[in-house]
C-alpha cells in the first residue's frame, strides 16, 4: 500500500472515522492498492457539521475582499504543485497525464474566477419610486455540502469549493470512495493558504453518508454530480428536507475508438500485399 490509510478532514485536522469499515483504493492503471478509505457513519458527518457550524459566524462576517485572499494564495499553490496534483489524479483515476494536467489547469481557472467575486456580488439598490428603494444583498447560507464523482477528482470539487467558501459558506465535501486522495491534498493546500479551521471538511463514505447529507437538518444546500439515477434520488431527498439542491446527472466522457483497417485485415492495394 503506497499511501497511509485515508482519514476524514474535520476542523482543520485529519481524524479517524468512528467506524472500522474500509474499502481499498485501487489504481486503475495497474490494479495495485493505493490506500484504504473509511466508510464513515452519520456521527462523523455530525462532527463535521458541528465544526462547520462553529466556524460559520466568524467566516461569514469576514469581508469578502479578505475571504478571497485565501484563494489568491490557493491559486498560487495549485500552480506550484500542478505536476504533483496531476500525477496523483492519474494514479488514482487512471486518466492519461496530459488530461490530468488539463484538469488541474481548470482548477486554477475556477479559483481565479472566485477571486473576482467581490466585483460580482456588490449588491444593488434601485429607487423604484420617490423615497422607496429595493435593495439586493448577497448573504451566505451556512453549512453546504458537495458530493462529487470519480471522473474528475480535482476539477469537480473545485467547481464548488472556491465559490461556496469565498461567498462565506462553510463546506462538507464527500469525495468518491474510488478517488479520495486528491480531495485530501486539496484540504492540505487550502489550510496552507490560510483557510480557517472548520470552513472546509471532508467526510468519506458511501451511500450512508450521501443519505445523511440529504437528511441533516443543519446542512442548508447540497450539490451533486454523478449518474442521472442517483442525481434524481439526491435531488428528491434533499429538496424533501427543504434544502436547496443542484443535482447534475447524465454527463458522459465520450471516447472514439479508431481501428486500423490494415492491422485488422491486411493491405489490399496493388503496391502492398500485406
Amino acid at each position: 500500500m503506497k499511501y497511509a490509510p485515508i482519514q476524514n478532514f474535520i476542523n482543520g485536522s485529519f481524524v479517524n472515522a468512528s467506524t472500522t469499515k474500509t474499502l481499498d483504493v485501487i489504481s486503475p492503471i495497474d490494479g495495485n492498492r493505493l490506500s484504504t478509505v473509511p466508510m464513515s457513519s452519520s456521527k462523523d458527518l455530525d462532527d463535521a457539521v458541528k465544526a462547520a457550524k462553529a466556524a460559520f459566524p466568524a467566516w461569514s462576517k469576514t469581508p469578502i475582499k479578505e475571504r478571497v485572499q485565501v484563494f489568491f494564495r490557493y491559486k498560487t499553490l495549485l500552480e506550484k504543485h500542478l505536476k504533483e496534483l496531476a500525477e496523483l489524479c492519474t494514479e488514482e483515476n487512471g486518466k492519461i497525464y496530459g488530461e490530468s494536467v488539463a484538469e488541474i489547469e481548470k482548477c486554477i481557472e475556477l479559483t481565479e474566477f472566485a477571486t473576482s467575486l467581490p466585483q460580482l456580488t456588490t449588491g444593488e439598490v434601485l429607487e423604484v419610486s420617490k423615497g422607496v428603494e429595493c435593495r439586493t444583498e448577497h448573504v451566505a447560507l451556512g453549512v453546504v455540502a458537495s458530493i462529487v464523482p470519480f471522473n474528475f477528482p480535482s476539477m469537480v470539487p473545485n467547481w464548488t469549493i472556491p465559490n461556496a467558501i469565498a461567498l462565506g459558506n462553510c463546506m462538507i465535501m464527500k469525495p468518491s470512495e474510488k478517488v479520495p486522495l486528491s480531495c485530501g491534498r486539496i484540504a492540505e493546500l487550502l489550510k496552507e493558504a490560510g483557510l480557517p479551521d472548520g470552513v472546509f471538511n471532508i467526510v468519506h463514505g458511501d451511500v450512508e453518508i450521501v443519505n445523511a447529507i440529504c437528511d441533516h437538518p443543519q446542512i442548508e444546500a447540497v450539490s451533486f454530480v454523478g449518474s442521472t439515477k442517483v442525481a434524481k434520488i439526491v435531488y428528491q431527498r434533499a429538496t424533501h428536507n427543504l434544502k436547496r439542491c443542484l443535482a447534475l446527472g447524465g454527463a458522459k466522457n465520450h471516447l472514439m475508438v479508431l481501428l486500423c483497417w490494415t492491422a485488422l485485415y491486411g493491405c489490399k492495394c496493388n503496391g502492398c500485399r500485406g
